[in-house]
């Protein structure tokens, strides 16, 4: 029997040490590029400084233009801390993995630059 294998967790193997990795903002922006190609996302957690709008999750290489269909769309409250976790498992990305805020939330219509991402991945 493999020393990473561990039949008692979903996956039933071990995540190496240092992972995930991890994409965290250094400023307020308004969308983070977490990941390019094949990945999968664990979670996300962050911080809206501004008033309430929704956080938007894509399957992308980069940011797609405004009007864009998200995978995945999250409320952000004013002024508050925003976050998904996805368990060990994880949620698969074909593309990429693109988060962006946004004043609408079926469709992206970018906002400000107010908020703080952090995303783990692998």
């Amino acid at each position: 029997m493999n020393d990473q294998h561990d039949p008692t967790t979903p996956l039933g193997y071990f995540l190496p040490e240092q992972v995930p990795l991890n994409s965290t903002s250094s400023v307020y922006e308004n969308s983070r590029r977490a990941s390019s190609g094949q990945s999968r996302l664990f979670g996300f957690s962050g911080y809206n400084s501004g008033a309430a709008q929704f956080i938007l999750v894509f399957d992308a290489e980069t940011l797609p233009p405004d009007t864009a269909v998200p995978v995945m769309v999250i409320a952000a409250a004013a002024t508050a801390n925003f976050s998904a976790y996805f368990g060990t498992a994880g949620r698969w990305f074909n593309s990429g993995i693109i988060l962006c805020n946004s004043s609408t939330g079926p469709t992206k219509t970018i906002g400000a630059a107010d908020c703080f991402f952090d995303v783990q991945y692998v």
